[in-house]
């Protein structure tokens, strides 16, 4: 891909923008190193004041996850009815999100190597910005193109940086340290931000953050409300299964079948 040179403001800026970037990938490669060997503070119930080496932050993890829960039990629906009106009604400014994700998911696939998965994004993104209606309409998903999800952390991951001990944050859910890092990270690099700042319209990025955060939030609600419903503790249920989704995802080339088949 070939980059437009701009006038020397742009220059800068786009310097800046280098070395706040290359500075918090060398802050989450120096906090992972340290943390894969540091302990850290003990967890709380039966097994409180013994350190767990995966998770040292557990008594703060526990409150997030009981913040959470309680914030998600407010503001989502109960009732099978109302979910599926609310997820009806939601669905188009969904499908605007995910695709206005599309950028920066091409970018960490190729960042990864994972070439058949950056021609998915990119043909999601076109597809979708174009027939699509900018997204409104996931067109490539009725063609068998699935949209799948990719971020810094996972780069990080793919990359050989160590994953830290496990986080539950308030309102970002579950994570860990290199997920953490490669969160702030994406506000420096995300091209869909860097377009909106070049066009004057910086004041959507905030927007566009907090809905994305609600979205993530009603679509993963099922999953956790019956992770809640079927585990004794589901604080720890939770961490065993964001612990084992994160290692499937580095492992998965993320290359739908429709594709595949072609290649």
């Amino acid at each position: 891909m070939h980059r437009r040179r701009g006038a020397n403001g742009s220059g800068i800026r786009n310097l800046g923008v280098a070395r706040r970037v290359a500075a918090l990938l060398g802050c989450a490669v120096a906090c992972a190193a340290l943390t894969a060997c540091a302990g850290g503070p003990s967890g709380s119930g039966p097994r409180a004041g013994i350190i767990n080496s995966t998770d040292p932050f557990e008594s703060s993890n526990r409150q997030a996850h009981t913040f959470n829960k309680a914030l998600r039990n407010a503001i989502m629906p109960s009732e099978a009815g109302s979910s599926s009106g609310l997820a009806t009604a939601w669905a188009p400014l969904h499908n605007v999100l995910v695709n206005l994700r599309e950028p920066l998911v091409f970018a960490n696939d190729l960042a990864q190597g994972k070439e058949c998965a950056a021609g998915a994004s990119l043909r999601r993104f076109m597809v979708n910005s174009t027939l699509g209606v900018g997204g409104l309409i996931d067109v490539a998903k009725r063609n068998g193109i699935e949209a799948h999800d990719n971020d810094v952390g996972q780069t990080l991951g793919v990359w050989g940086v160590p994953a830290g001990p496990y986080l539950d944050l308030p309102l970002l859910g579950p994570t860990d340290l290199r997920g953490a890092a490669g969160q702030a990270a994406e506000f420096y690099i995300d091209p869909v931000d860097i377009g909106l700042q070049r066009a004057g319209a910086a004041s959507v990025i905030w927007p566009r953050a907090g809905l994305d955060v609600l979205d993530r939030s009603f679509e993963a609600a099922p999953d956790l409300a019956k992770l809640e419903r079927t585990s004794l503790d589901g604080y720890a249920a939770l961490r065993s299964a964001y612990r084992q989704n994160e290692a499937a995802s580095l492992r998965d080339d993320n290359c739908p079948d429709v594709l595949r088949i072609k290649q």
